[in-house]
């Protein structure tokens, strides 16, 4: 596999790891991936006058090489898997629901690397362990893998030098994004049972691959802020775990299929392609439950992501953090709507499943860090009559005059009903999403006309999961309209009455094909249009102010197999296909036309 034509300004040569110009990689080079703690000790030194934390790193060589292993019949780990936890935060109970469920601990920003590491302890004879610094481990996996030259941030990025730090910093969605393969280096990552490969996982290959996958969603390679940039801008990833490994490619840009997973559907060669162009939201559904040694991190990292909104700017800690926030949301915000794209962060229960790690930052409610953005690349349209502006105080001024006002009604099986769903609850609903998903692959739709209000309401949240990966907590049916014409909406807190804007959301949700029914892999043939509007509720505090608290979900583009979750038949307008999104607009907002605009100071 090849990567692109830039080459970084420097590179390690694999075979005796010296530091060489990156013009050497005539044929390429590959990226290293790791998470710091797991590389060696760290050691806290002290905190600095701007309040930042400064960290020494000591490598007492304690990494190892296992030798004379075999796979098969050698039993040498005892692992440390402090995953299963209760105590620890933890949600395994729903491992099942992919990435759609995070680590609840994910803002304890732990530098104790016991905590996510599994020890090699022998069990029989047979093996031999050689402890090693993390660079000769390192440079052992290149070896095993015929890697030439690779990019390791550690070495080929001046420590000692902040203006050569800053510029590498700055230029790293460029060397990741050209490198053949990104090699993530992740120990909780193991093979527990040979056998599993006889099992097949429909869209995972085999239970092996699922368990692989579920063991990197509970890394410690995957909380971190730097590597959400770096697997966001690899092509191709290499995951090398303790006795196991997996390559695996982006569905969106690839010529050959693959596996589902959160890598290859979300991750993997984000904006790097036409069909996988990338949209804020995207990012910050992984980004707003990410840790960082240094708070700085967390912003520099996105704005790497998005670096063609945003000119050369220095690397530099000793900025006012609030600062590098406000700077960074508000120029996003101004450039893609689609951070208003966002919803409900919880259970049918009411419990948190993310937990925001930027939430004591006081930031917007226009940024979403109350709730949790769609993780599918949305577009945005506003109607052309609407303007906005972002002040000095992180205001956003939105003026317009289109809008609803509604009455909303709490989902009864919400998070917000009075009767709050219990754990059993919650997995019987699970249960029953999961069986009409089924029923509708296999072409066996609920006649809605014919259903009664339970029922319809439940395919809505089907709907809702399937479009936006979120719950739904309300719904809204309007006066005198059919019970099909009513539409759920996902809201990070509870109210009775909403605004509800002008801005059209475009959920562009992928398709999957699998070209060989015996084996389970995928192509992504086209994208689902779904179509969402952002809702507003007044502040309590009674200064005439809004906060942005979800979405509201008005329907696909077109479904043949069921019209009434199309968005024309909430309006009535039936068979409504254009493509259009300033018609669609126009067509929903219509008998909601003011002669004179109102703003929304939205705080």
């Amino acid at each position: 596999m090849t990567g692109g034509e830039y080459r970084p300004t420097w590179l390690i040569r694999v075979f005796d790891w010296r530091k060489v110009p990156g013009t050497e990689a005539v044929d390429g080079y590959h990226t290293i991936s790791y998470c710091w703690e797991q590389s060696g000790e760290v050691i806290k030194k002290k905190t600095t006058n701007n309040g930042n934390d400064e960290y020494s790193f000591v490598d007492n060589g304690q990494h190892c090489i296992v030798e004379g292993y075999n796979l098969y019949e050698d039993e040498i780990l005892e692992v440390v898997d402090s995953m299963e936890t209760e105590e620890d935060g933890y949600q395994n109970e729903n491992k099942e629901d992919g990435y759609k469920n995070f680590y609840e601990n994910a803002n304890e920003e732990a530098i104790n690397s016991t905590e996510c590491l599994q020890w090699c302890k022998p069990k029989s004879k047979t093996p031999t362990i050689r402890n090693v610094t993390y660079d000769q481990l390192l440079q052992q996996v290149c070896k095993d893998f015929q890697v030439t030259y690779v990019w390791y941030d550690k070495v080929c990025i001046d420590q000692a030098d902040n203006k050569a730090k800053s510029r590498e910093i700055n230029q790293m969605h460029k060397i990741y994004r050209n490198a053949c393969y990104t090699i993530a280096m992740i120990p909780e990552v193991i093979l527990y049972d040979p056998k599993d490969f006889e099992h097949q996982v429909f869209g995972k290959g085999h239970k092996a691959q699922k368990k692989f996958i579920d063991d990197v969603w509970y890394s410690c390679w995957f909380k971190r802020s730097w590597t959400l940039e770096e697997v966001m801008m690899s092509r191709r990833i290499l995951i090398v775990g303790t006795n196991t490994n997996m390559f695996q490619h982006s569905l969106h840009s690839a010529d050959r299929p693959t596996t589902v997973d959160f890598l290859s559907n979300a991750l993997l060669n984000f904006g790097g392609s036409e069909q996988n162009e990338g949209s804020v939201n995207q990012a910050l559904a992984f980004a707003h439950f990410r840790t960082s040694t240094k708070p700085h991190d967390k912003i520099y990292t996105l704005r790497n992501t998005f670096s063609y909104m945003f000119n050369y700017i220095e690397t530099s800690y000793s900025t006012d953090i609030k600062t590098i926030f406000y700077d960074f949301y508000r120029r996003v915000a101004m450039e893609d709507f689609s951070i208003l794209c966002f919803g409900s962060n919880r259970y049918f229960d009411g419990n948190i499943y993310n937990q925001s790690t930027i939430d004591n930052y006081n930031l917007p409610s226009w940024t979403g860090v109350a709730g949790h953005h769609i993780t599918d690349r949305v577009t945005s349209t506003t109607h052309p009559q609407l303007r906005y502006r972002i002040d000095n105080a992180m205001l956003m001024h939105i003026a317009t005059t289109r809008y609803w006002k509604i009455s909303i009604t709490p989902y009864d099986h919400g998070c917000y009903s009075l009767s709050k769903n219990s754990i059993e609850d919650s997995n019987s609903y699970l249960e029953k999403i999961s069986r009409i998903r089924l029923a509708r692959f296999n072409e066996k739709w609920t006649n809605m006309t014919t259903a009664d209000k339970d029922t319809v309401l439940f395919e809505w949240l089907v709907n809702m999961q399937n479009a936006a990966s979120l719950y739904m907590t309300h719904y809204h049916q309007r006066q005198d309209s059919l019970l099909t014409q009513a539409r759920p909406l996902t809201l990070t807190e509870d109210c009775e009455e909403c605004i509800v804007l002008p801005i059209l959301f475009n959920i562009h949700g992928p398709l999957h094909s699998q070209p060989d029914a015996d084996v389970s892999n995928f192509f992504i043939v086209n994208y689902a249009r779904s179509y969402c509007l952002p809702v507003l509720r007044e502040c309590t505090k009674g200064n005439g102010q809004y906060r942005v608290i979800g979405i509201y979900y008005v329907g696909e583009h077109v479904n043949l197999y069921e019209p009434t979750f199309e968005w024309g038949h909430f309006i009535g307008r039936e068979a409504s296909n254009t493509d259009d999104t300033v018609e669609i607009l126009d067509a929903l907002f219509e008998n909601n036309c003011y002669d004179v605009p109102k703003e929304f100071i939205i705080e």
